[in-house]
């Protein structure tokens, strides 16, 4: 296994996302915490430990996450009717409303990455992020499904 290969491409691409930037677009939010917002917009009702287990991350620190966005009006959490211990989670009007700014700054951000390439290399890309994704999705999934 090449792992220096894959683990250069990791830093490669985390440096091109601005994954270990302070904020995400000037906000006073961090990366996790916007991408919690976004998973929460994605899928209704998702529950922390999905979320745990989605993000790899442990209860406490998304606990913090939640806290700060439920004090920030951005989430709301309500109670499982069958299971009084689940709660779902879902987006605010101002969570919705900041969730779709993240995204449409986000997708301008890819936008001004490809700019300067041919469609030929875009489409070339594009496979290969299938690729990518189709190979890891094979680990990632059992691993969602095992926790």
């Amino acid at each position: 296994m090449e792992v220096n290969d894959i683990r250069r491409f990791n830093r490669f691409y985390t440096r091109v996302l601005g994954v270990f930037d302070e904020s995400v677009f000037e906000l006073d939010y961090s990366l996790l915490e916007m991408r919690t917002l976004g998973e929460i917009g994605r899928n209704k009702g998702i529950t922390g430990n999905y979320l745990c287990k989605y993000l790899k991350i442990d209860k406490g620190y998304l606990s913090r996450i939640l806290s700060k966005l439920i004090n920030n009006q951005l989430i709301y959490k309500e109670k499982n009717e069958d299971d009084n211990r689940v709660y779902h989670l879902f987006l605010t009007d101002d969570g919705e409303e900041l969730n779709k700014y993240v995204e449409i700054e986000s997708d301008r951000k890819v936008v001004d990455l490809l700019k300067p390439l041919k469609n030929s290399e875009i489409q070339e890309l594009k496979r290969s992020m299938v690729s990518i994704e189709s190979i890891l999705n094979k680990v990632v999934t059992n691993e969602l499904e095992e926790r």
